[in-house]
């Protein structure tokens, strides 16, 4: 037998009379609860506004390349041999074939403290002017750490601060941050000063993605929000073949990233095109601001408005049934930040979800970032393995129809163990040739389950749904962190060691993803009672007593019918 949460078969019954809603698709079932969909979809529906509204802020997928994939040609390291015990104007072509990399010649035991580069593919990068090689090789490795370490406190921070003062407030600011340290990562020369910068630019970029994804996921119907949120990633394949673009023909590094830094200034216009997001304006009982909201996108898409008056009530239906939900869960509708944060683990349910779902983002943005480094060392002309793996990007944004025809779970469980087979066939045979295919195919189908970072929002609450795409942006943040480490230093021990490690994670997550439930064509749920209620939902089969206990302690048994 299953048993009903208590508090949520009270709510329940105290809403319809002593009998459990069901969510029915039109007006024949008045006993229903009033969802926002119910409010969007009479007031503007899903249609133009939303495609030029996500196709604009899309850009900024284009831009995030330059942020996070740069290090792989301004942190290139160039052939290179001790230049210790030779003339100061030495060149890397003038030394010896057999001049050691990191002692001197003669001694090993002496470490080197001067090095000369090979200057035919880069004229500089990070490695040339630092000289993060040998036992400085961990510093280049921080480089790009630290900016998933800024990523960690901008998700946190971004994911919070996105719940409580809106989507909109919280990106504008981080967006100018960005902006500001891209142009300025150009004109520092010296390590500290651009480590700092990094982080901060990490900062900046987690931030934006935390506010802006939740925002896409809002603002889109059930039936269209697979769509709307997996196109927004398009640009990204396209950002990383114009990294490679630029890298080609841009060989000096602070020029590189100049160039990088001036597609910033498309982001500028959000200031006056992003709306903010009509379901938490809603929440937050602030009508008349998503009433605004709603009659731009019924002029967009062509719509008829019903009267204010209507649309007023249908809002304040489903703000009070939030708080009666989020009263009859928690006894307290004091909304404080330790209760969002709480609300995440405070149930069996919500605690699966949560890690299981924190774990497969730290395996998944590990292995892509690992997966997207290692490519372009293991292969003999980076340029066209990094473009190659940008076009890999494209189709991993197309893949909505399936998620729609398959089901969120069973495609992400897919996805990962794809990934998974790609890596571990790569001991199969030494070939340059089929390393680069099964690590394009690696890409591609890591990248297909990065890509559905709205599953995370279809099955968390409204309340912390801002909170949980912080978290898992954080778990993210500590998998690409430590992935430089992995691919920089777990290569020493052999050459393909780092693609058994991203293999044995992307595996562990696809299991760790049989624990999440299915979301497609379901409304995303307002509390944590509407989640405990749609597995109890689910979980009955045709027939089946149950038992309901009522606030009063009561019993009430009968047979389910779905």
């Amino acid at each position: 037998m299953n048993k009903l949460p208590e508090t949520v078969v009270s709510l329940q019954m105290k809403q319809t009379g002593g009998e459990v809603p069901q969510p029915v698709a039109d007006e024949a079932n008045k006993g229903r609860a009033v969802l926002f969909e119910d409010v969007l979809e009479r007031c503007c529906g899903t249609g133009r506004w939303q495609v030029l509204l996500v196709s604009y802020m899309s850009i900024t997928w284009i831009i995030l390349p330059t942020f996070s994939m740069s290090m792989m040609f301004i942190g290139a390291t160039p052939a290179f041999k001790c230049a210790d015990g030779f003339d100061t104007n030495v060149t890397f072509a003038s030394l010896p074939e057999d001049v050691p990399q990191c002692h001197l010649v003669g001694n090993a035991s002496m470490s080197c403290s001067r090095w000369v580069f090979d200057k035919s593919v880069y004229e500089s990068t990070v490695v040339t002017e630092w000289n993060l090689v040998c036992g400085r090789k961990p510093m280049l490795s921080m480089l790009q750490s630290v900016l998933m370490l800024g990523g960690i406190v901008g998700a946190l921070l971004g994911g919070q601060l996105a719940d409580r003062f809106g989507r909109r407030p919280v990106f504008l600011p981080v967006m100018l941050l960005a902006t500001v340290c891209s142009f300025s990562a150009a004109l520092v020369g010296d390590y500290v000063s651009f480590l700092v910068i990094r982080g901060f630019t990490g900062f900046g970029m987690a931030s934006m993605i935390a506010s802006m994804f939740v925002l896409v996921t809002e603002l889109s119907d059930c039936e269209h929000r697979a769509a709307l949120a997996t196109l927004v990633f398009l640009p990204f394949g396209f950002g990383i073949m114009l990294l490679a673009a630029a890298s080609y023909y841009i060989r000096t590094r602070w020029l590189l990233q100049l160039a990088l830094a001036i597609p910033c200034v498309l982001l500028l216009p959000n200031f006056w095109l992003m709306p903010e997001s009509p379901r938490w304006l809603l929440i937050q009982g602030r009508f008349p601001e998503a009433l605004e909201i709603l009659r731009q996108g019924a002029r967009w898409n062509r719509r008829k408005m019903p009267s204010d008056d209507e649309v007023l009530k249908m809002m304040s239906d489903v703000r009070q049934t939030h708080i009666a939900r989020e009263e009859a869960l928690k006894g307290d509708s004091r909304d404080s930040a330790l209760q969002r944060v709480l609300a995440l683990v405070r149930t069996p349910l919500m605690r699966r979800y949560t890690i299981a779902s924190t774990f497969i983002y730290f395996a998944m943005a590990g292995s892509y970032f690992g997966i997207s480094f290692d490519v372009s060392q293991l292969s003999t002309n980076p340029h066209l393995a990094v473009a190659l793996s940008g076009v890999m990007e494209i189709p991993a944004c197309l893949i909505y129809p399936l998620l729609n025809r398959f089901g969120r779970r069973r495609c992400l469980i897919a996805f990962l163990f794809t990934t998974a087979i790609a890596m571990f066939l790569v001991f199969v045979k030494k070939d340059a040739t089929l390393w680069l295919v099964l690590g394009l195919v690696g890409k591609l189908s890591v990248t297909s389950a990065l890509n559905m970072f709205s599953y995370v929002s279809e099955y968390m609450p409204t309340q912390q749904r801002g909170l949980a795409m912080g978290l898992h942006q954080t778990a993210s943040r500590i998998g690409g962190a430590v992935s430089p480490f992995v691919v920089d230093l777990v290569s020493g021990l052999h050459e393909l060691a780092p693609s058994a490690v991203f293999g044995a994670m992307v595996l562990l997550a696809g299991l760790a993803a049989l624990l999440l439930p299915e979301t497609a064509g379901k409304p995303m749920p307002e509390t944590v009672a509407d989640v405990e209620a749609a597995d109890h939902r689910r979980r009955p089969k045709k027939g089946a007593a149950c038992e309901l206990t009522l606030s009063d302690g009561s019993v009430k048994t009968g047979v389910t019918s779905s």
